[in-house]
């Protein structure tokens, strides 16, 4: 069945939806208590952090850098950010790639607890230092210069919290490309080539019709699916679609290219595709299609 119809990144911090949605504690609640005693005698013995935030789920954290009129992460939106992960003898566990941020829709929990609430309650231009217990963190996994069940620091920059139309309106910017007609909904129409026929019509309702498509994040250069070589009947208008393919579609005459992009209300919504485990789009992803209808019958 094809992504269309109804039915993250490579750093290590994110992964599979069991990472996330499994958070059943280890049985032994004593590897727990010591992280949170640990936190605390680091914090005492810590220049800098002792006037930080312990939060009732165990993380404590510090804004080091405050910018209060920085615009709030906001969750659903895109969060671009950097971030290095020690030990607490400041040994390296992870890091993203220099002069490479993250990209991350805030809030479908595909990182760490704790990496997800600590940029929660940052702004825009804040860094800050986080100090997660094992529980909010890698549990019982262990890492390079990580025992499992260790506490991990986390020291993380927030550029930026893009709402989904900052994130159509740049990637149409940036590429050049001419918005031929922006419909109520959202749906951005751009033609790419016109119909080989001047008195090539849109097809009615009802109609079969043969098309090729390509779909893609905004963030990803690979198509989450498309008809590859080949193409595909659909049948206008009877909504077997998500809202903004089959919006787009119907704009296009017999014949016609265009590209249609459109916001995740008209998508995926707050649920993405999951497959073999992963989000194969994630929640409040504006999508890119690259449509043609071949014929129509």
């Amino acid at each position: 069945m094809r992504t269309i119809q109804l039915i993250l990144f490579s750093v290590s911090v994110v992964g599979g939806l069991s990472a996330c949605m499994n958070e059943s504690a280890d049985p032994s609640a004593e590897k727990y208590k010591d992280n949170d005693a640990e936190i605390q005698t680091y914090v005492s013995q810590t220049t800098g952090l002792s006037s930080g935030t312990l939060a009732a789920s165990g993380l404590y954290y510090k804004i080091t850098q405050p910018n209060p009129t920085g615009k709030l992460a906001t969750l659903g939106e895109e969060i671009e950010f950097s971030y290095k992960a020690t030990n607490l003898q400041g040994q390296h566990v992870d890091s993203s790639a220099t002069g490479v941020p993250v990209y991350y829709p805030l809030g479908i929990r595909s990182v760490f607890p704790g990496l997800e609430q600590g940029l929660s309650l940052m702004r825009e231009g804040e860094k800050a230092t986080l100090l997660m217990p094992s529980y909010l963190a890698y549990n019982d996994q262990a890492r390079p210069n990580l025992l499992a069940y260790s506490v991990v620091r986390f020291d993380v920059s927030l550029a930026r919290s893009r709402s989904e139309d900052q994130q159509i309106n740049e990637y149409i910017a940036n590429r050049k490309l001419t918005v031929m007609e922006t419909t109520a909904s959202g749906v951005r129409f751009i033609r790419t080539s016109p119909p080989a026929s001047a008195t090539a019509v849109v097809p009615a309702t009802g109609q079969t019709l043969t098309i090729k498509y390509l779909g893609k994040e905004l963030r990803k250069a690979t198509a989450f699916d498309s008809t590859g070589s080949g193409t595909f009947d659909a049948v206008l208008g009877r909504n077997s679609f998500v809202k903004g393919f089959e919006e787009g579609l119907a704009k296009l005459k017999i014949g016609e290219k265009a590209t249609i992009i459109f916001p995740s209300s008209l998508g995926y919504s707050t649920q993405g595709v999951v497959r073999n485990n992963q989000y194969l789009i994630p929640p409040y992803a504006p999508l890119r299609f690259d449509l043609e209808v071949v014929s129509a019958k």
